[in-house]
């Protein structure tokens, strides 16, 4: 009889040991997954980054700077992570409200951490009145 208790303390330990040893490996692999979710794929950082660059340029009609202040009012309120949330930089006393169709501007991602996150998605955008229209 005390044989076969202690055979029954030895298998009740070797399967809590079981038991320990499967939580850990469980909660190790949910945390390598949520380190993976804040890494993006090219695929998805150039899918992320074309909605704003067909914008890009020195003499860019005023219709299609609204139509990027669209794009990027959209961007912001159907994200909720602030890593995709996207600001648009007024230079030179220039206002959403007095963006004029029939002038050019220039509108700029600035190279490197001022202008991309450091995933590569774009973060900020530089819009400046043309002074030639």
């Amino acid at each position: 009889m005390e044989n076969a208790s202690k055979a029954l303390i030895i298998a009740g330990a070797i399967l809590l040991s079981i038991l320990i040893i499967s939580l850990g490996i469980f909660i190790f692999q949910q945390a390598k997954e949520a380190t993976n979710t804040d890494q993006l794929s090219e695929l998805e950082v150039t899918s992320f980054n074309n909605k704003f660059d067909k914008y890009e340029g020195t003499k860019v009609s005023g219709a299609q700077v609204k139509a990027l202040i669209n794009a990027v009012n959209t961007n912001n309120n159907t994200t909720e992570d602030e890593g995709k949330q996207v600001e648009i930089k007024y230079q030179g006393g220039l206002t959403a409200a007095k963006i004029s169709t029939g002038k050019t501007y220039n509108v700029e991602v600035p190279e490197g951490k001022e202008g991309h996150t450091t995933a590569g998605l774009i973060r900020v955008i530089k819009i400046t009145e043309n002074s030639n229209t």
